[in-house]
Order: C-alpha cells, then structure tokens, then sequence
C-alpha cells in the first residue's frame, strides 16, 4: 500500500509540474504604465490594439518607458517599418543595463527581457529623427506565445513562391495555398508582394501570414501602389525593366521549385494583378537564361522554375480542395484559415465586395492552371507540386 501512495504522490506532483513547465506566458500589457516624453496621450496609441494608428518618436518625444508590478520576460514590438538602430535600456539591481539593437530587417521583432520591472526605448544614434512603433505587448514569464511572431529570413532555396500584387490578395485569390503548404506540410514558402502600399498594410500582411502558418519573412517589393485597368499602364507607370529585374532576381535569390501567382485578366481586372502575372510568365524563361540581368546572375546564379500556376489560367485547369481539414490548424480547412487571416485586413474591409473567393465565385481561389511546366502535365490534379517526387504531396 504504501508503494502505492507514493506512486500517486508522485505522479500527481508530476501532472502538477508539467503544466506549469508549459505556462504560456500572460500579456500583462493593460496592467503597465506607458509613458512617452510629450504628450501622454499619444501613448496610447502603442496599446489601442489598432494598427492603423502609431505613435513616432519625431514627434518631439524620442524616449518610450514602461513600468510593471509584474516583472516583464517579454517584449513584443510592432514597428512602423522595419527598425533602425535603437537602444533598450532595462532597470536591473537599480542600475540601467543598455542594449543597442543595430537595424533589423524585420517589421514585427520580439525581444527576450530579464524579469525586470521597469524599461525604456530609445532611438540611437542617427536614428534620433525616427523612431516609430504602432503596438507594444508586454509579456510575463513563461513560454512566448504562438501569437508572437518570431520571423526568419528565407533562405536561397525554398519549395515556393507566390507572387502577389497587394497586402490581402494572398488570402482573397489564393485561399489555402499557404496554410495547406506552409502551415500543414511546413515547406518552404516564400511570399513576395509587389507593393505593400501604406504603412500599416505591412503589419496587416505580417499578421495575415502569421497566422495561416507562413514562418519566412516576406519580400516587400519597393513599388508604390496605383490602380490600373490595362497591363500597358502598369507597366509604364513602373517601368518595364525595373519590374522583370525584380521578378527574375526573385526566381533566382530564392529557387523556388513551384511559383504561383495572379490571373493574366487581374481576376477583376487590376493593371498590377495583370502586371504579376505577366512578369511571372516572363521570369520563368528569363531566370534560366544567363545573359538577361546579367547582375543577378552573378549573385545568385541562374534558376529554372519547374511549375508555374497561374490563377484561374485556361489551360492545363487544376482546381485545388481548399476544404480538407488541416491537423496543423486544429482540423480548420485552407479556406477557413484564409478567411480568418483576412480578418487582419482591417483597412480593405469598407470595400465590402473583396472576401476570400468561394469554390463557386467567378474569381474562385481554387481554380488555377499550370502556365509552364519542366516536369510535364498534372494528371492527378489538386497539388502544386504534383510530378516533383522530392516533395511532400498535398493532404
């Protein structure tokens, strides 16, 4: 008997201490004091959950401080871009312990802290005219949570690439595409979006891939926005060559072995729709060919794309199910994990006609046709990367 009660003992000590071992840790962001060195108002700007709004250091305050009765483990920061070079000074034993952070090339960072209970942000350097964030989380100890976005940089070699026009359009035509290939059989992915427009829509993009399990930062092409109608005037308005450079160094830096992308129509008609699949078209060829944008070649080599998928192209017609449960997102389809990361894309939401096209829409995500093909047709249908034996198939 008393082996028994000592088994018990134990085993119910154990179950005791492995959840705590596993406690996610608590955002105890609402129980801080934020204080910024002007107008105190405007730090509430760091924690209004709204990232449309920001507060900016060139506004006249140039320090961000942050008390806790709690001691904080955790810093989770959504820039305004991509960070330059900044110090986080933490109050330890009394004394402040500075840490400068040199410029980084991700928008959202998390930073790891020591139990302290009281920091400050500041730019450094000549960084002193900028320095901008649009939210702050503070976190408690523990695990960081699956939330927090911790961002690596894609490598030279990833399974695929889609290429898309704007912030949304990565959920609105291409639905499961990215949970099914990044966030269920964890490939490669890189995503690249030709312009990421206003300031905000960046954030917007980085939660929206987050979220549908996408883990390699994505590349946020150096062109502005402008509505068109004819592939004509996009390009004009964009420059034709400025434009194929950028999409054969993309095949090239990356090596994806399957690209996806727009509809040669621009599904509703866009110029700059129009214009990603265009370019995806002509970097197919061109990337493989040493003596176009020769600059690039020489830093990366040269790549051939096996497969090129185009949305809702009229030949070689594949359509993709969208809705198989992904055990990866607790049994929720492609779709409905599309659907949630359009949630994030809160300032295209007035527009009410733009929602994840369904099976049965006119401009349907799950329709697609293989535009360019090395490895032959698809027969069986329903997987990129079909005909590829080194890759995992589609669920």
């Amino acid at each position: 008997m008393k082996k028994i009660v000592c088994f018990l003992l134990a085993a119910t000590l154990m179950m005791a201490v492995v959840p705590a071992l596993a406690l996610e840790a608590r955002d105890i962001t609402a129980e801080c004091t934020i204080t910024v060195a002007s107008k105190s108002g405007l730090a509430k700007r760091l924690y209004d959950r709204d990232w449309n709004s920001y507060w900016s250091g060139d506004t006249g305050a140039k320090t961000v401080t942050i008390k806790s009765k709690e001691p904080m483990y955790g810093l989770y920061v959504g820039w305004t871009e991509a960070p330059r070079s900044w110090a986080l000074e933490q109050k330890v034993g009394g004394s402040w312990e500075k840490t400068v952070f040199e410029p980084a090339p991700f928008q959202h960072m998390y930073y790891p802290l020591e139990g302290v209970k009281e920091l400050r942000l500041k730019p450094e350097g000549k960084s002193k005219k900028w320095f901008g964030m649009e939210e702050i989380f503070v976190l408690g100890q523990g695990e960081v949570p699956a939330w927090v976005q911790q961002w690596q940089l894609p490598d030279s070699k990833c399974d695929l690439l889609v290429l898309f026009a704007h912030p949304d359009d990565e959920t609105l035509f291409f639905a499961g595409a990215l949970p099914t290939y990044a966030g269920q059989l964890k490939m490669d992915v890189v995503a690249a979006v030709f312009s990421a427009g206003a300031r905000y829509r960046t954030s917007e993009l980085l939660n929206s891939l987050w979220t549908m399990g996408v883990r390699n930062y994505p590349v946020i092409g150096p062109f502005h926005d402008k509505y068109s109608t004819r592939l004509e005037s996009a390009y004009k308005e964009f420059g034709k060559a400025k434009t194929q450079r950028f999409a054969v160094e993309l095949y090239r830096k990356y090596k994806p072995d399957v690209v996806v992308s727009h509809d040669v129509k621009g599904e509703y008609g866009h110029g700059m729709h129009r214009l990603c699949a265009d370019l995806a078209l002509y970097a197919f060829d061109a990337a493989a060919d040493a003596g176009k944008y020769k600059e690039s070649a020489e830093a990366h080599g040269t790549w051939q794309v096996s497969k090129l998928y185009l949305h809702l192209y009229p030949e070689n017609r594949i359509t993709m199910d969208w809705d198989l449960p992904l055990s990866a997102f607790g049994g929720r389809t492609g779709f409905e994990m599309a659907e949630e990361a359009y949630t994030h894309h809160r300032s295209q939401h007035k527009y009410e006609q733009f929602k994840v096209e369904p099976r049965d829409s006119a401009y349907s995500s799950y329709d697609f046709g293989l535009a360019r093909t090395m490895v032959g047709p698809d027969v069986l249908g329903n997987d990129f990367f079909e005909n590829l034996d080194s890759r995992v198939t589609a669920p």
